[in-house]
């Protein structure tokens, strides 16, 4: 992963180019960013504005609104915990106090990098809850035996 801004803003652009300029594509490209350094660091915003025109405050906009894009570090691997009313009713609190227990706090990597957990909005997945994201991919319903499954490969 590059380490700094310079080398940030020239992969930046280079998935820019893979992927398009037009705004249209800045949901894409910020997907694209987020995978690579884990977040979407000021470089990488500064990046889209000068090569797709736009504002930074609309790239973090974009950023701050979706559960899955990140403004500060998080693991390289995410478990997002799903809060909403069907998964709360169905225990995602006691599942958000396991993951805090084994995987530690909310929205920091581990030790390794490698993985963190964060409470997010509906997934969709009402009728299995309650539910969670792991690497993109759905658990549903949620344990806490599968909470301790990823924590004892990042332990």
């Amino acid at each position: 992963m590059p380490d700094d801004d310079r080398e940030i803003r020239e992969r930046v652009r280079s998935l820019i180019e893979e992927t398009g300029r037009e705004r249209t594509h800045l949901l894409e490209v910020l997907h694209k960013v987020q995978r690579e350094f884990h977040h979407v660091p000021r470089a990488a915003a500064d990046a889209i504005e000068h090569e797709m025109l736009v504002p930074v405050a609309d790239t973090y906009g974009v950023v701050t609104f979706y559960d899955l894009l990140s403004e500060r570090p998080v693991g390289a691997n995410v478990l997002r915990v799903c809060e909403d009313v069907a998964c709360s009713l169905h225990g995602a609190e006691s599942l958000a106090a396991e993951a805090e227990k084994l995987l530690g706090p909310e929205g920091r990597p581990s030790g390794d990098g490698q993985v963190s957990w964060t409470r997010c909005a509906c997934l969709g997945l009402c009728d299995k809850a309650p539910a969670a994201l792991y690497r993109e991919e759905p658990l549903a319903p949620l344990t806490p035996a599968a909470i301790g499954k990823i924590g004892e490969r990042h332990a």
